[in-house]
């Protein structure tokens, strides 16, 4: 049992360490705000894709199509997107709280977290983790644009939702990336030797700056505010989400890389980007910022005690 926990913490806690470094340095002032948000969009326009872009590139493609997996995938965040929307239509009042309620609610930080964590409970980097990322960021910005244009200020005529959506998956950094490595290594086309030793270096930078990033982004200063709604979209994202469908996972077969997988993107804490897109739709953006503070705090915890089962179950 202690073997066990011993597995769990090294597994969670160097990356949180690496997201506490973050905040520290924001707290000691060697970066601001401002620097912060650059560097969030240098991670999501750089570091990210040219990471997604190597894990995909010359992969075997064999070991990422898993049509069960993905079904899953797919069908239990729609149905937990759901879920959320019910529970906010009754529990919520506030139409602006409404849509960032739910976004946080279901729109995990997969992309940052997810393969990084896949990779230290296992031991290495399973190619359906990357299948995920494949599969679930279109599938969240399809969502979000959708929750958020209902309840936002900001209206979308109904004849522009759907290029509205093409439009935000078409332009996402991380699904131009994926689909390129995929596209070359289909083609047969090899990237220029000069190329491959500085996309590996910003590659290997990516995760470690990223979490980086999250700790700095990180504001205390309003998480009183708003704290029964924060405290409850947190208790759905980061363990009734997980507790639900991972359980079903394990039953129907889904295979203990998949577990893992799925696992680690139902219980990843809310992701940065819902508060950008909610502060930009018109929703409340403080509540959407309280939600990603909270589960990036909390999830040490849930993580750290859901790999704890996994062990003892001995799904890894």
């Amino acid at each position: 049992m202690l073997a066990d926990l011993i597995f769990s913490f090294n597994a969670v806690i160097p990356l949180f360490l690496i997201m506490l470094l973050g905040l520290a340095v924001r707290k000691m002032k060697i970066v601001d705000a401002s620097t912060t948000r650059q560097m969030n969009t240098l991670v999501f326009k750089v570091a990210l894709p040219i990471m997604l872009f190597m894990s995909v590139y010359g992969s075997d493609y064999t070991q990422m199509i898993d049509r069960k997996f993905i079904l899953f995938l797919v069908l239990s965040v729609i149905a937990f997107f759901f879920m959320c929307w019910i529970i906010a239509l009754k529990a919520v009042k506030d139409r602006k709280k409404k849509g960032a309620f739910i976004q946080g609610c279901f729109r995990g930080n997969y992309a940052i977290l997810g393969i990084a964590l896949s990779a230290e409970v296992l031991g290495y980097t399973p190619s359906i983790a990357i299948t995920g990322v494949a599969i679930i960021v279109p599938l969240f910005n399809i969502l979000s644009v959708i929750i958020l244009t209902i309840y936002g200020e900001k209206k979308v005529e109904s004849k522009n939702l759907l290029l509205t959506i093409i439009k935000s998956i078409a332009t996402n950094p991380l699904v131009i990336s994926i689909f390129t490595g995929i596209a070359l290594t289909l083609l047969n086309i090899e990237i220029i030797p000069l190329l491959n030793t500085p996309l590996s270096m910003v590659s290997s930078l990516a995760t470690p700056f990223a979490l980086l990033v999250i700790g700095a982004s990180l504001d205390f200063s309003q998480i009183k505010e708003r704290l029964k709604f924060t405290l409850a979209a947190s208790t759905l994202k980061l363990i009734i989400m997980p507790a639900i469908f991972v359980p079903l996972a394990m039953w129907i077969g889904i295979t203990t890389e998949g577990i893992v997988v799925l696992f680690v993107l139902y219980a990843a804490p809310t992701a940065i980007a819902s508060y950008a897109m909610a502060a930009h739709m018109g929703t409340d953006e403080h509540l959407a910022s309280n939600i990603v503070l909270f589960t990036s705090l909390v999830s040490i915890l849930t993580y750290t005690i859901g790999v704890y089962i996994l062990r003892v179950i001995g799904v890894v």
